[in-house]
């Protein structure tokens, strides 16, 4: 009878593998191909002048690009955490480093005031002559199906620029797709002008283009328009605005939000298995950010 003492645990694993791909499945994984072959390169010199960041790109031209290209984030009425912003966090530990022990479970809903919402840019150059513009937002918690809840959720999507100064099309970033995100053209994008309009799964935070991307247990609002969504509506260059945070080895910003982002560990504690997983690093030390500056799309 040992065979069968054997065949539970490959059961129970066999059933954890399905249970994991359906949280993080996704309806239409094929557009990520077009990032398979992703090369980095040399960035380009620094300017002269009025390029704090040092990546080849003007300071105003990434402003410029930030505010023409920001999204609107349609969040879930249904969300118990909400968006928040560096400095949010450090008034209340000081570092991210000081969150290490976990965040008190009374801080998980984020903030309520919507000047606390701050969605952090990263404008970097490819080698096409195009140029990238990323958008990462901060969450306090991920509060998730089972055990994949976590502290300090960090979320982005990417808009792709062409060398024309034309939007060519938007990476949406979740769960598995979280590297470089889920590529599609500017003309399947939902769009208010040139803000292209994500829907943030409720508690996941995972960005999608459309109620029909959306991944086999996440949620969203089910508003098909902006204007007369009864749903939270995030237009990110109002509300707390947006911040450039420059590049890993030129980070721009006030001094505590340079702190932070230079910091390479964990924003929050280790988790408590099986009910949650531990936290990731801030954005310039995640996989989604390019390190040097330069890649082909």
């Amino acid at each position: 009878m040992a065979h069968r003492h054997l065949a539970r645990p490959a059961r129970a694993a066999l059933a954890a593998i399905f249970l994991v791909a359906l949280i993080y499945g996704t309806k239409a994984p094929g557009h990520t191909a077009a990032h398979a072959s992703m090369a980095r390169l040399r960035p380009p010199p620094a300017l002269a002048a009025g390029d704090a960041d040092r990546d080849g790109i003007p300071d105003a031209l990434e402003a410029a690009l930030a505010a023409r290209f920001a999204p609107i984030v349609v969040l879930d009425a249904r969300d118990r955490t909400r968006p928040a912003s560096i400095p949010w966090l450090l008034a209340r530990f000081g570092s991210p480093a000081a969150a290490r022990d976990g965040l008190p479970a009374a801080l998980r809903p984020g903030s309520g005031d919507p000047r606390d919402w701050v969605t952090y840019v990263h404008v970097y150059p490819r080698s096409d002559g195009g140029i990238n513009v990323q958008y990462w937002f901060f969450y306090a918690y991920n509060e998730s199906l089972l055990f994949f809840d976590h502290d300090a959720d960090w979320e982005h999507i990417t808009v792709v620029v062409g060398s024309d100064g034309n939007p060519r099309g938007v990476a949406f970033a979740h769960h598995t797709n979280s590297t470089h995100g889920d590529l599609r053209p500017w003309s399947e994008i939902r769009a208010v002008g040139e803000h292209p309009v994500v829907l943030s799964a409720l508690g996941t935070h995972a960005s999608y283009p459309n109620q029909d991307a959306v991944g086999w247990l996440d949620r969203v609002s089910g508003c098909a328009q902006v204007e007369g969504c009864a749903d939270p509506i995030w237009r990110t260059w109002q509300a707390g605005g947006l911040v450039n945070v420059g590049e890993r080895d030129a980070i721009v910003g006030s001094a505590g939000v340079r702190a932070a982002l230079a910091y390479a560990g964990r924003w929050g504690g280790q988790g408590h298995f099986p009910r949650s997983r531990p936290s990731p690093p801030g954005p310039l030390h995640q996989g989604g950010f390019v390190v040097d500056g330069l890649q082909n799309d």
